[in-house]
């Protein structure tokens, strides 16, 4: 069995490495193509009868780390300065609107429609409304230096806010003065961890 999965990852990595060389010119991201390379393989194995093992425990884990690994990618191509001030400023506007925005209205359409309440209306929202950076990000490739930046910086601040968000909503029984405070003080302190943390990694 573990000869079959270390076969499997590699069969994979060796698949999403050709998605990514042939990108360019079927203008389809690569993200797309494994996710209905997984979905067709799922399909072939319910169809003949071939027991998967569980990686149910693993795909958060492997999710998070994809995610960050995509954002990394597509931020090494930034360049942070003060004229970059108005592009930020300008892609989180964008971003938090759109999130915000869409979330309250698809939101109210299933509590409208669906009769649920308003926190489960949005839990289930708010994964529809995020802009994924995995596929804006290997979409842009092919742009110009400012589009591709606005999209990095707005589908990385739209991950970004929609995590946020989401947990928010998820987390909290009630929204009150307490719930608000005891978010913002957790903000803050991933705020001076994240600073403190650049400050090493650029030393090194």
């Amino acid at each position: 069995m573990t000869t079959a999965i270390i076969i499997t990852f590699c069969s994979l990595l060796l698949i999403s490495y050709i998605f990514d060389l042939t990108s360019s010119k079927t203008k389809i991201p690569s993200a797309i193509l494994l996710l209905l390379l997984g979905w067709s393989l799922r399909q072939l194995a319910d169809f003949f009868a071939i027991k998967l093992p569980d990686f149910a425990p693993m795909l958060p884990v492997l999710g998070t780390v994809g995610l960050i690994l995509i954002v990394l990618e597509g931020s090494l191509e930034l360049e942070l300065n003060r004229s970059k001030f108005g592009l930020i400023f300008k892609s989180f506007s964008g971003s938090f609107l759109a999130l915000i925005l869409s979330a309250f209205l698809l939101g109210g359409m299933f509590r409208y429609f669906g009769g649920y309440s308003l926190k489960d209306s949005l839990v289930n929202a708010i994964p529809f409304c995020i802009i994924s950076s995995a596929i804006a990000i290997p979409s842009v490739r092919n742009l110009g230096s400012s589009a591709k930046e606005f999209v990095i910086y707005e589908s990385s601040l739209s991950d970004i806010l929609g995590v946020l968000f989401f947990n928010f909503i998820a987390l909290n029984e009630s929204f009150g003065g307490h719930s608000f405070g005891a978010f913002g003080l957790q903000l803050l302190i991933i705020i001076v961890i994240s600073f403190v943390a650049t400050i090493a990694l650029s030393y090194l």
